[in-house]
């Protein structure tokens, strides 16, 4: 998707990302991957929030054969109703971890009133797909077959950005094709929904580039696996009995293409789908909520919409 050389930007954004920019590099994905997860953990740094004051928080291990696999549960002090929000991470796959996002999660918790668990899962290159998504769907499953024990009620809906955002929608077909857990909505930031389309790059956008698509695409599948409906469900992928969706694109970003046309496979199988244009914002914006007064309200706005999805 061609992308304007002089994009007009929500206020607080060009200040954003040349922020962005002096902590995280564009050229940062041609370091040592260690390097880059270090680098990529400063950026919590940057961009300080309030503390989230009114939600306490828990790791616990899903038992599974000999892969230990973590979640990490958040409860506000006041649950406005049942409902259980499930968070998956950006990153590309290959950066962030439970820490990263630990105060976007806890805004979350707290700004919806409901129990919100963030899933942790193997990375890429290490973990190549289906690792990470296979992680994910047993957390969801454990989650679901455990509510009493974990003090749990109500429905599921899954929440994400970006690379979190891809194994949403391939979890949310997993769990139809499997008659796993069921899934009561899908709330989504900037989905990366096609890697075929983006394996060589492909427009250069604020804060993600063709080169950055490029290795984020190796690192996480193989070359033969890029049409594997579970990597890029845009390609092959059946959206039928799939839960609502809310999804939340970016007018700045390459991949907004991607948000469009699920959102139109949606609505052409019968599914209910709300789709929000951001005006002036970049890719997977929500970093900016602290210092850009619309990425402020689009994230109050996902949160919402989130919430409602539980219903």
């Amino acid at each position: 998707m061609k992308i304007d050389s002089k994009p007009q930007y929500a206020p607080g954004i060009s200040e954003f990302i040349d922020k962005v920019n002096s902590v995280y590099p564009p050229d940062s994905y041609k370091k040592d991957v260690s390097i880059q997860r270090a680098l990529y953990s400063e950026l919590g740094e940057a961009f300080p929030v309030p503390e989230v004051t009114d939600v306490s928080s828990r790791d616990v291990i899903v038992p599974h054969f000999n892969v230990e696999k973590k979640m990490r549960i958040y409860t506000p002090k006041n649950i406005k109703k049942d409902g259980i929000l499930v968070y998956i991470r950006g990153g590309g796959f290959v950066l962030g971890n439970l820490e990263t996002h630990d105060k976007l999660v806890a805004e979350l918790c707290s700004n919806t009133g409901l129990v919100t668990i963030a899933a942790d899962f193997r990375m890429s290159p290490e973990s190549k797909f289906p690792s990470a998504l296979e992680d994910c769907y047993d957390i969801i499953n454990y989650i679901s077959l455990n509510k009493e024990a974990l003090n749990l009620k109500g429905n599921i809906v899954l929440c994400g950005e970006s690379s979190g955002a891809n194994m949403i929608v391939s979890l949310c077909m997993l769990c139809r094709d499997r008659n796993g857990p069921l899934i009561s909505g899908q709330a989504l930031i900037s989905p990366l929904l096609d890697f075929h389309r983006w394996k060589h790059g492909g427009e250069d956008a604020p804060l993600l580039t063709g080169g950055e698509m490029e290795f984020y695409t190796s690192c996480y599948a193989n070359q033969d696996e890029l049409t594997n409906v579970f990597v890029s469900p845009l390609i092959n992928g059946k959206f039928h009995n799939l839960p609502p969706a809310y999804i939340m694109g970016a007018e700045v970003d390459s991949l907004l293409i991607d948000s469009v046309e699920y959102h139109n496979r949606l609505q052409e199988n019968n599914i209910q789908s709300e789709l929000v244009i951001e005006k002036g914002l970049k890719h997977a914006a929500v970093r900016a909520r602290g210092v850009s007064p619309d990425v402020h309200d689009s994230w109050i706005r996902f949160c919402k919409k989130a919430y409602d999805l539980t219903c």
